[in-house]
């Protein structure tokens, strides 16, 4: 059976438009989200703290502290952390819920991590960053969660 057969050959044109222009809003709505969320975490970023680590981590616990004050600078061309730089990041982007995410993804707890519930967590090339607020991310990095506050220009 056709789609106007189930809406009749009258309606048909009009079913056809409303179903392209939904389709339509539903994509710029998408597009303008991850837009969105690029402009909220591009800019340039101060570790104010080592918050945690995961259950497995690159740094130990002097190693991280040794990383506050450091500046993570996140554009739509590279990331870099200090001396370590990666390419360009897609920026996908997803609502999660920070405990069940933080377990499966990074063997890690979100107890002490100060995330809202849901957090939006965007993918970079080499990192995942947590947004709290316009103004502040949770940065992963080898093994650890940093807070960092944007620095204004």
């Amino acid at each position: 059976m056709s789609f106007s057969n189930l809406i009749g050959e009258r309606h048909a044109p009009a079913a056809f438009r409303l179903l392209a222009a939904a389709v339509l809003a539903f994509a710029s709505t998408l597009a303008y989200g991850v837009d969105a969320d690029e402009r909220t975490v591009t800019g340039k970023w101060r570790v104010t703290a080592a918050v945690d680590g995961a259950d497995i981590a690159s740094l130990d616990e002097r190693e991280a502290r040794s990383m506050v004050n450091k500046i993570m600078v996140i554009g739509p061309d590279n990331v870099q952390f200090g001396t370590h730089a990666c390419g360009p990041s897609t920026f996908e982007a997803e609502s999660v819920e920070p405990r069940l995410f933080l377990r499966r993804q990074f063997h890690a707890s979100a107890g002490n991590l100060g995330l809202p519930n849901p957090v939006t967590a965007v993918k970079l090339n080499c990192t995942t960053v947590f947004i709290k607020n316009t103004d502040t991310l949770l940065i992963f990095w080898d093994g650890w969660f940093f807070n960092a506050v944007r620095m204004k220009p």
